[in-house]
């Protein structure tokens, strides 16, 4: 599993020399490891003479190390300097980008599309826990509180004794509760769904304490008996609806505020200039959004190209005369945004931030 410090190493990298940056779909599904490999050599025929000590290591790494049981692969190398490989648990559209820098777009959308987080499945008597990253289950564990029968005999003695059951029942619910918490901090799950009885979940409610509460993405019932696959399934429904619905605030927000001069912006021009700044807070990306550019070979600063291809007599921010193009600004974009800690989210399917320029941000002032 990737974490984020892969990716900021990678961002951080400015080792002498160009890197190789390969992404592949390893599924082998649909394929055969014949046919990967030869996509990697039809992938890098172009680049054979300038690139040739790094194809060679990774048709290397293919051919007699790599373990085949990802369904995606990313591999950063560079001379002496760099060697990263990253099993990613999707596939990929295969690229091969041969540049100063790790090419880091493919792998911030993977890490922007899986998050990670907690699912707690509750009943009366019984709490399963499983951490999800990457779209699969990372961890699980079960525990066990006092058995519980509800007693179905009338009378006053079957009341008092299914007021000991009741309270047993919510006796587990608060230690189920106290594990979850422990689990969550074990395991950095920042974000809970819950599920179990419909009788469990309108009683733990109201036993979470506020800050847990908060991290709460949703709820489905379900049986505690369910297999991990459908517990799975289910919470990535969940997850998956929240971020999509959290993408279309954070847009709706940034564009608002662009509109109306506040803390927001829209338009690649303008959004690499307040980036170059450092005052980008959230940048948010169409998923196919790419443009040519301009970088400033002094300063750093990403500049959109014009019309005609040319580049600026100088750099708009520090007037140094040295801009050379660059095919895709938008992964140096998205480089910057990380080096100065803002954060990052590959917009899929919005049709306000195409029609926006495909590119805005949030800002921090």
């Amino acid at each position: 599993m990737i974490e984020d410090r892969d990716l900021q190493s990678l961002v951080a990298f400015a080792g002498p020399g160009k890197v190789l940056s390969v992404y592949l779909d390893t599924d082998l599904a649909d394929k055969s490891k014949d046919a990967v490999k030869l996509m990697f050599r039809t992938k890098t025929k172009d680049i054979q003479e300038e690139a040739a000590r790094e194809i060679a290591a990774v048709a290397k790494f293919l051919d007699f190390d790599f373990a085949w049981q990802s369904r995606g692969l990313a591999v950063f190398a560079s001379d002496d300097n760099l060697w990263k490989v990253l099993p990613l648990p999707v596939p990929v559209g295969s690229r091969v980008i041969y540049n100063d820098k790790p090419y880091v777009r493919t792998l911030t959308d993977v890490l922007d599309r899986f998050g990670q987080y907690g699912v707690a499945v509750v009943d009366r008597e019984t709490v399963r826990l499983f951490s999800v990253a990457w779209g699969r289950i990372r961890a699980e564990t079960e525990a066990f509180g006092e058995e519980l029968k509800r007693h179905k005999q009338g009378g006053w003695a079957a009341a008092r004794y299914q007021r000991r059951e009741d309270n047993l029942a919510l006796h587990n619910l608060r230690q189920a509760v106290e594990v979850t918490q422990a689990f969550c901090d074990t395991h950095h799950c920042e974000r809970l769904v819950l599920a179990g009885s419909s009788e469990a979940l309108s009683q733990i409610w109201d036993l979470l304490p506020n800050p847990l509460r908060g991290h709460v993405l949703g709820e489905f019932v379900v049986d505690i008996e369910a297999s991990p696959n459908e517990i799975l399934s289910r919470s990535l429904e969940i997850a998956e609806q929240v971020d999509a619905s959290r993408e279309k605030e954070l847009v709706t927000e940034a564009i608002t505020a662009a509109a109306k001069g506040a803390a927001g912006v829209s338009g690649l021009a303008d959004t690499l200039h307040l980036l170059h700044q450092g005052r980008v807070h959230v940048l948010l990306v169409d998923e196919r959004y790419e443009s040519p550019g301009f970088v400033c070979s002094h300063c750093g600063y990403v500049a959109a190209g014009p019309a005609d291809g040319q580049p600026p007599a100088a750099c708009p921010f520090c007037a140094h005369e040295g801009m050379e193009a660059t095919g895709d600004v938008i992964n140096l974009a998205i480089r910057k945004a990380i080096e100065t800690g803002a954060g990052v989210n590959i917009v899929r399917n919005n049709q306000e931030l195409i029609q926006a320029g495909g590119i805005a941000a949030l800002l921090r002032y």
